[in-house]
């Protein structure tokens, strides 16, 4: 699979927004959808373009929380290039990038099984269910990570 992951800027923002409405009305995601919240996005955390031979399927974001936590906050991979093993190899990617962190947690829809299922087989244990967690009335379960860390 030849993928490449591209450090995002304000100039992505269209693509950005594209890629999200690509997987709105999705009931198990939130999308991100307005030109402020993307710029706040990219202030606060490091968001990759995901391309598959120079074309744009997705993105995936981190937040440094602290020296020791980091959170997953997205992933998106568009409905036709689903099940192609994207979201597993930029998960690989984002955990190398994060490095040696003790803790990383994400937040995910309990009815998301797919997403489950890739987060599970990382590591990631659920924490709890928060309802109503980006106030779209869909409740998220909250996972982590934690590693050993020398």
């Amino acid at each position: 699979m030849n993928l490449n992951y591209r450090k995002a800027s304000i100039d992505d923002i269209p693509l950005l927004i594209d890629l999200e409405k690509k997987v709105q009305g999705v009931r198990t995601y939130s999308g991100t959808f307005k030109v402020n919240e993307w710029i706040e996005e990219l202030n606060i955390g490091v968001v990759y373009i995901i391309e598959k031979d120079g074309v744009p399927v997705g993105d995936i974001m981190f937040e440094m929380k602290s020296a020791e936590h980091a959170y997953i906050d997205k992933i998106l991979v568009v409905p036709e290039f689903q099940g192609q093993g994207i979201a597993r190899h930029a998960m690989k990617y984002v955990l190398s990038e994060i490095g040696n962190i003790q803790r990383i947690d994400l937040v995910t829809h309990p009815e998301n099984i797919q997403a489950l299922s890739l987060y599970e087989s990382f590591g990631f244990k659920v924490e709890s269910r928060k309802e109503n967690y980006f106030g779209d009335g869909e409740p998220r379960l909250v996972m982590f990570l934690v590693r050993n860390v020398e």
